[in-house]
């Protein structure tokens, strides 16, 4: 049996930084008018024009995309987690895991960069490290 604690805190600590993913995600949601304005100048500045009704709505899509993925990455890897009890199901949660670093990638544009990588770390390590076979000697003294 391998103690597989660093597993269960990196995924722990992966699970708090995709809740702090949804955090922000939130927090792009919940932006006000005022931020759009800025957002408008700057710009307005650079020569680019846009509709503020369209930065809006690419905000808040990508706001609530980024929630969502989140969310879902943090049930991945607290699943991950809960199934790493045992050396059989330490497979199944390597898989969890990178589809979890995969579902990161590709949802959040690779924004949610720390949690990504030690997902991807934790993995790999739930896949390669096997526990040590036991050498049962059959030497009986003579």
């Amino acid at each position: 049996m391998i103690k597989r604690k660093g597993e269960k805190i990196m995924g722990i600590i992966s699970i708090v930084l995709n809740i702090i993913g949804v955090g922000f995600g939130a927090l792009l949601i919940s932006m006000d008018q005022a931020f759009y304005d800025q957002f408008n100048e700057i710009l307005q500045e650079e020569g680019e024009t846009l509709p503020i009704e369209t930065i809006e709505a690419a905000v808040n899509t990508f706001g609530t995309q980024f929630m969502i993925v989140s969310a879902v990455a943090a049930v991945l890897t607290l699943v991950g987690v809960i199934l790493l009890k045992t050396d059989r199901r330490a497979v199944v949660s390597g898989i969890l895991f990178l589809v979890s670093a995969v579902t990161l990638l590709i949802g959040t544009v690779g924004l949610a960069f720390a949690p990504m990588i030690l997902l991807i770390v934790i993995g790999l390590m739930s896949l390669i490290r096997k526990p040590k076979a036991e050498n049962h000697t059959s030497e009986y003294p003579s």
